[in-house]
């Protein structure tokens, strides 16, 4: 079966679910940032079980559980990052983490699981590849997880998380939706940001009706847009930086061409309403 992955702007600590990773360090014994929020919300018991089962800490890279004490969760899984600030900069060590963190709550039995970003706070793991290495890891691991939430505690991080679950794990459109005009990407983008808007739009508009002309279809994919990259989609060859649709590849990474999107990218959306609603009624459609 396929997990499905969701991003959280929130507190790890708050997330009902099975399972929460917390990003421990080698002594786990607690720590700072998530490690101590996670023992300090879980209270004594945390602590006495990582005592009891890892005397000897836990390496760089692996994973273990411990119980979840008064946390809403049922169990805390154990992983420790590299430590980027400290010279450990193999990413394999880091996708290690998410790896064996998978494989643990597959052990226990764990269907739900919240991670924090591994390695991206006081680590100082880069964050554009911190958030790579945890969305990649996570689609090529098998495992018998349902639901996977990446948990950031900035709004900043919470949003490149969320452009990069959509490109991994787009979430499934409903029947009549307008998210099923976005189902197939068009042939060719505006710049490589139009990409991502794309799929943001269409996670937007999962659920949501179609409208029943396409006149109010236009206002509610520009408004939606709008939104989504905090700028006015003018009609404009200027391009927009969106910070976060750049996955740090520099050059136009980020960019979104307004002039694309009121040229090609609304009426090939039109056009597939037009097609459904063709579909849909035996009425001759209105021009």
């Amino acid at each position: 079966h396929m997990v499905t992955v969701t991003a959280v702007h929130g507190d790890i600590t708050r997330q009902r679910v099975d399972a929460i990773v917390n990003a421990a360090n080698n002594a786990m014994r607690g720590g700072g940032g998530v490690d101590g929020a996670i023992h300090r919300a879980g209270g004594r018991a945390v602590l006495d079980d990582c005592i009891a089962r890892f005397p000897n800490g836990l390496r760089t890279g692996d994973a273990g559980w411990t119980t979840a004490g008064d946390l809403p969760a049922t169990w805390v899984i154990h992983t420790v990052g590299p430590n980027y600030a400290a010279g450990e900069r193999d990413r394999e060590l880091l996708e290690s983490c998410y790896r064996r963190a998978l494989e643990v709550a597959d052990e226990i039995g764990a269907r739900s699981v919240s991670f924090p970003l591994i390695s991206a706070g006081v680590y100082a793991w880069p964050l554009n590849d911190a958030i790579d290495a945890a969305v990649t890891t996570i689609a090529k691991t098998p495992t018998r997880v349902e639901e996977v939430v990446l948990v950031s505690f900035s709004e900043d991080t919470h949003r490149r998380v969320q452009s990069q679950v959509h490109r991994l794990f787009p979430p499934p459109t409903e029947p009549g939706s307008v998210g099923q005009l976005f189902d197939r990407p068009p042939a060719q983008m505006g710049m490589r940001g139009d990409a991502y808007l794309w799929l943001a739009l269409r996670a937007e508009f999962a659920a949501t009706p179609l409208p029943s002309t396409w006149f109010e279809l236009r206002p509610m994919v520009v408004q939606a847009a709008e939104g989504i990259i905090g700028a006015p989609l003018a009609h404009t060859d200027d391009p927009i930086h969106v910070p976060e649709f750049d996955p740090g590849h520099g050059m136009s990474a980020g960019n979104v061409l307004p002039s694309w999107w009121h040229q090609t990218g609304i009426p090939i959306l039109i056009d597939r309403f037009e097609a459904a609603q063709q579909t849909n009624s035996s009425e001759p459609a209105e021009g």
